[in-house]
């Protein structure tokens, strides 16, 4: 039976004929018209908006003058006046026509006058801001219509462009040209608060799962224990819990239950601590990641107090810390895991403000190696991350998306874990703002 907590959001229900006739009889075709030459085209532009406005300006002031002047007295002296105000009005009109005239057109070094491209101004429509509220235990339901998949990273070019708005000038590691493994597809969602893409990789003979996301508030990345409360003995697959939190995108967490090490926070309370050689890393309520090292704490307190200090919403206690302000960091021995063998990895990376990747690296197929931490390490910052932190490996590193398990986990099948973190979409069924 799939895990279902008490407080889950309980399911809803969303809810030419051809007409033949008869070809015409073909008229003889017209003989195809000219192409006009860049000459021509120039020309037309001058006389459309110079030669045009300054004849019509010309004639009119050019009448008025004469109903003003015929029958009045002194017609000679009057005329001259007039025919100065009138030439200098002439002057200034033709030079700002020809000014503007003059500002869109350029000369090349051939001295060959180049016409300005057309632009296509683009009207980005207005996007409500949206949170999750912090007493929600479960997310809003993502919205069917805005995943997708393509079988190429070029067909992923306008989904690119749709999510533009939500990057906000934030450069994106999955690139339209890159190569990908070739047994796989890319999965996507975007909607008006979260734009994730998820794909595989090949490295080192290993396949790399990548999921990048961007999401609008902090709200949107969370962390879920199993039965949504701290020390729960059970424990669900990763896709058991995505679905019952309504994640878009999910990972395995640190399995907490299983080993007594590190920092353990969660709703911005320390739990318990054993810090002597552990690395820690935290969730501050603002998205970003924070780490402590061993022995820098040491009591439930010290870690009460580091989590004051920085506004911890959660920790995650695994490590050891892959990547520190885009500095890549090296370890010759860690107190947790096998860092010097071949295991299946996972990571959490942040690579800007709310843009994160979450990643694994599993045997699959052919491709049967698996990376040492140092090997993963180096694969993992080529992604241009300014933090990253080992998650747990081996059987627990999946990554779920849409429900579905993305990568292959060891041995084919997920294991039985405590929690989980995932991004969720902040826009709630209907559309209205819930923050």
């Amino acid at each position: 039976m799939g895990y279902k907590p008490k407080y889950a959001a309980s399911s809803r229900k969303r809810e030419p004929d051809i007409i033949r006739t008869k070809p015409e009889q073909e008229k003889p075709a017209k003989p195809p018209k000219k192409e006009q030459s860049r000459a021509g085209r120039i020309f037309q532009i001058i006389l459309t908006v110079v030669l045009v406005p300054v004849c019509t300006f010309a004639s009119v002031k050019l009448l008025g003058w004469m109903l003003e002047t015929v029958g009045q007295p002194k017609a000679a002296v009057v005329a001259k006046t007039k025919d100065k105000t009138i030439l200098d009005d002439f002057d200034a009109y033709v030079e700002q026509k020809l000014s503007q005239v003059d500002s869109g057109l350029t000369v090349n070094s051939l001295g060959t006058v180049e016409l300005p491209e057309p632009t296509e101004e683009e009207t980005e429509p207005v996007h409500e801001h949206y949170t999750i509220p912090d007493d929600v235990l479960v997310a809003p339901k993502p919205d069917q219509s805005c995943y997708g998949t393509v079988d190429s990273p070029a067909e992923m070019e306008p989904i690119l462009k749709q999510a533009k708005w939500i990057l906000d000038g934030q450069q994106t590691y999955f690139q339209t040209d890159q190569e990908i493994y070739e047994d796989s597809c890319i999965r996507y969602y975007l909607d008006d608060s979260i734009f994730a893409v998820t794909w595989q990789e090949v490295h080192d003979d290993s396949v790399y799962t990548f999921s990048e996301i961007k999401v609008e508030d902090a709200s949107q990345f969370r962390r879920h224990l199993a039965d949504g409360q701290y020390g729960s003995d059970t424990q669900y697959l990763t896709t058991e819990m995505a679905e019952t939190v309504n994640a878009v995108v999910a990972s395995a967490g640190d399995f907490y239950r299983f080993r007594n090490f590190g920092a353990v926070v969660y709703q911005g309370q320390a739990r318990r601590v054993e810090g002597t050689y552990a690395e820690t890393c935290y969730i501050d309520y603002n998205g970003d990641m924070h780490f402590t090292r061993g022995g820098e704490v040491l009591t439930v307190q010290d870690v009460q107090d580091f989590v004051d200090e920085h506004d911890i919403n959660f920790s995650l206690a695994f490590g050891p810390i892959l990547v520190d302000n885009y500095e890549l960091q090296e370890h010759t021995w860690y107190g947790v895991g096998e860092i010097t063998e071949g295991y299946a990895r996972a990571a959490l990376c942040q690579m800007d403000t709310l843009h994160y990747i979450v990643a694994t690296a599993n045997t699959t197929g052919v491709h049967q190696s698996i990376p040492t931490v140092a090997q993963f390490a180096k694969n993992i910052a080529a992604t241009g991350c300014r933090m990253a932190y080992c998650l747990d490996g081996g059987q627990t590193a999946t990554i779920v998306m849409n429900n579905d398990l993305v990568n292959r986990p060891v041995y084919g099948q997920q294991r039985k874990i405590s929690d989980i973190i995932y991004f969720a979409t902040a826009v709630p069924e209907g559309g209205t703002d819930n923050g």
